[in-house]
């Protein structure tokens, strides 16, 4: 499932990266190109607007009515928009939204703080931006987020 996310739901892009949802945020205010780029990538479009509904068939339009990011993401659990167990969490950069790639320790040296090259065994890096990530503690908050909306 790949979402397009307007500019009024920023953080909740990153949290559905997080999550493992191909997920692109937009931040034009124009609503045609919008639109459009959901078409051609066959995306479903999350808003917080009104005014944005679906003038085609193939149009997947959801408004998001919480306020709150972490609300935000237990709304489309509720509505059976995402699910949990649906893609692989935290398998997505969270700036570019591309698929990270495993890489081995020896390429991580000397590009991770020293103290979480020692502490930590594996790593995987953003073949776009070249951000590297690993297993710390926005992990660990993220699956008690989880945890708490599957409840």
């Amino acid at each position: 499932m790949k979402f397009l996310v307007d500019r009024m739901l920023g953080r909740l892009a990153k949290e559905l990266r997080m999550l493992g949802y191909d997920t692109l945020y937009y931040r034009g205010e124009n609503n045609y190109p919008l639109i459009k780029l959901a078409r051609e990538q066959n995306r479903i479009i999350l808003t917080r607007s009104g005014k944005l509904v679906p003038r085609k068939p193939e149009d997947r339009i959801i408004r998001v009515m919480e306020d709150k990011p972490d609300l935000q993401l237990k709304e489309l659990v509720q509505k059976k928009v995402i699910s949990l167990n649906e893609e692989t969490p935290y398998s997505r950069c969270l700036l570019c939204n591309v698929p990270l790639d495993q890489i081995s320790r020896e390429e991580a040296e000397g590009n991770v703080p020293d103290f979480i090259f020692y502490q930590k065994k594996e790593f995987s890096r953003c073949p776009q931006c070249l951000r590297i990530y690993w297993q710390g503690s926005h992990l660990d908050h993220m699956q008690k987020k989880v945890e708490a909306l599957s409840q």
